[in-house]
């Protein structure tokens, strides 16, 4: 099994944040603006 990384992904209209490690976010929880990936989340 291969690890997973947390990725962060910030949407391009409100710039709401969220961190994930098993999807890929398509539209923002907040506005429904569009998500895009950020710098790898590291611990």
């Amino acid at each position: 099994m291969v690890p997973t990384e947390s990725l962060e992904y910030e949407c391009v209209q409100c710039a709401y944040r969220e961190v994930t490690e098993d999807a890929l976010l398509g539209s923002c929880r907040r506005c429904g603006g569009e998500m895009r990936n950020v710098e790898p989340v590291r611990d």
